[in-house]
């Protein structure tokens, strides 16, 4: 058994058996950020939170560096709309079939049952408790197909998309023996032509027009709010500016309409990014879904300003002024220590490293975190870069630990 002269020890060797508290330094969409945020950033986050409450449809631009803290942002902001379906979109993973990839973010955020419920009340609306005959209830489902047609004629133009989406609602609901494929269509799963012609479909929700339509259905008949978080904005700017230099190179040592004619290779990445853009701003005809953008700088937001007035100076309606994510302060900064460090003391069992020591910052000390503030000019992601760093060094070397901190007081 072993024996150790204080608690501190105790810490030092439950560090070196176990790693760093600072393992994971880049908080992502896809995997849940814990620590709750600063102090600072209340502010910031109420009045994110009364703009969602208190708008149907805006989109609402973020602006902060590289590393300030953005996708941290959205776990607490998806912690806190309990009422809300909030979902993580990063541009650099869905620019690709944007619609269909983005409804596959939303159904895992919405789950199973929310989407069972959704069909289970379009159906009835459209007539699915009427009995078809007798005492028993056998909806007449050629009749709510109809109905259900007849209702929305008038709000969707693509009949042939429709058709898909209410042919595959309905079996969801009033056809057993077509219910776990028609499930498997509605959560987004592919499907090739053998299972599509069992369902009466056309085409599964790879299909634009077809992810679109079902993303609006979703959202407008949710009993939750539907927030999109969109990080990395910018990569639209990126795209266009990089065709851009592309051509610019070209053009200095060899010009293609020399022998090709006015075609030029950068224009369908120029497109392509435009699209993006139409494709978000049409979101805004679904009625209910709030965006968040986040973008880097304030220049940023004055272009994508630019484009979408360009496009439609209508949408400038739905765009809000923007928000600014800023670094930490000094504060902030021990702050986010110590509960990180709480954190670790409270997931490996050891609390009472907390009770003998409230105050401590153990095994670093005031004077190394002020050094960690000074140099990373209160960037969260390189606070934890250097936190890293130093508890690595603490795990790994065989140096005294008054030997390692001196190198950073």
């Amino acid at each position: 058994m072993l024996l150790f002269e204080n608690t501190r020890q105790k810490l030092l060797y439950f560090l070196k058996i176990l790693g760093s508290p600072f393992k994971k330094f880049v908080s992502t969409g896809e995997f849940k950020e814990e620590l709750s945020l600063v102090q600072s950033r209340q502010d910031l986050l109420e009045s994110i939170i009364n703009i969602i409450e208190n708008n149907e449809n805006f989109i609402l631009p973020i602006i902060g560096e590289v590393g300030i803290g953005k996708t941290h942002l959205y776990w607490t902001l998806k912690n806190k709309l309990y009422y809300h379906n909030t979902v993580y979109i990063s541009l650099e993973n869905v620019y690709k079939k944007f619609y269909y990839n983005t409804y596959s973010e939303f159904i895992e955020n919405l789950g199973v049952e929310p989407l069972r419920y959704i069909a289970n009340q379009l159906c009835n609306s459209w007539g699915a408790l009427e009995r078809k005959f007798g005492f028993f209830h056998v909806a007449d489902i050629s009749k709510v197909r109809k109905t259900a047609c007849e209702n929305w004629s008038s709000k969707f133009d693509d009949e042939i998309a429709l058709t898909d989406v209410i042919n595959a609602i309905t079996a969801h609901q009033l056809d057993p023996y077509k219910k776990i494929d028609a499930e498997r269509w509605l959560l987004g799963e592919l499907m090739d032509v053998r299972e599509l012609s069992r369902l009466n479909l056309t085409h599964d929700l790879r299909k634009e027009v077809n992810s679109f339509l079902m993303l609006k259905i979703l959202i407008e008949n949710s009993k939750l709010g539907s927030v999109l978080f969109i990080d990395d904005f910018e990569k639209i700017l990126s795209m266009m500016k990089a065709a851009e230099e592309e051509t610019d190179e070209t053009e200095e040592v060899f010009d293609p309409s020399w022998l090709y004619g006015t075609q030029n290779r950068a224009l369908p990445e120029i497109r392509t990014a435009k699209k993006i853009l139409d494709k978000i701003l049409n979101l805004q005809k679904i009625h209910g879904i709030r965006t968040i953008i986040t973008l880097k700088s304030i220049d940023s937001f004055e272009e994508i300003k630019k484009m979408i007035e360009e496009k439609n100076r209508k949408l400038l309606f739905f765009l809000k002024e923007p928000l600014f994510l800023l670094g930490l302060d000094e504060r902030d900064m021990f702050q986010f220590y110590k509960k990180a460090m709480e954190q670790f003391l409270e997931n490996i069992n050891y609390v009472e490293f907390l009770k003998e020591n409230p105050d401590s910052y153990y095994p670093l000390n005031e004077k190394v975190l002020k050094y960690i503030f000074n140099e990373s000019n209160g960037n969260p992601r390189e606070i934890i870069k250097f936190l890293i760093k130093i508890f690595n060094e603490i795990i790994f070397s065989y140096e005294e630990l008054d030997d390692i901190l001196v190198k950073y007081e």
